[in-house]
């Protein structure tokens, strides 16, 4: 009995135009903090508010650092930054020389 095994498992696939279906969630959320801000403020305001809400947006849903998105990367950045550090003494470990004595 053949199996057929699936290929590129570890990219996604592309749903909505070019994009993933993560990726097109960000936007459509920046979208819809895009629409509130235009009801909710003065049109003045509205583009001063609206560039750092596409920027974020945009950013989250696009960028990758070291082939992983930007919100799993700022998510791993801030578990190490507010998690509490262990440093665990082992004496059946070798020690490491790193010069003369």
């Amino acid at each position: 009995m053949r199996f057929q095994v699936p290929q590129f498992i570890e990219t996604e696939e592309k749903i909505i135009g070019p994009f993933t279906i993560k990726q097109f969630i960000f936007i459509a959320i920046g979208g819809m903090l895009l629409f509130l801000i235009f009801f909710l403020v003065p049109p003045g305001w509205f583009v001063v508010l609206a560039i750092p809400v596409i920027a974020i947006t945009l950013s989250l849903a696009l960028i990758k650092v070291a082939e992983m998105p930007l919100y799993v990367y700022l998510a791993h950045a801030l578990g190490f930054a507010f998690n509490p550090k262990r440093y665990i003494y082992r004496p059946d470990q070798e020690e490491i020389n790193y010069g003369p004595k």
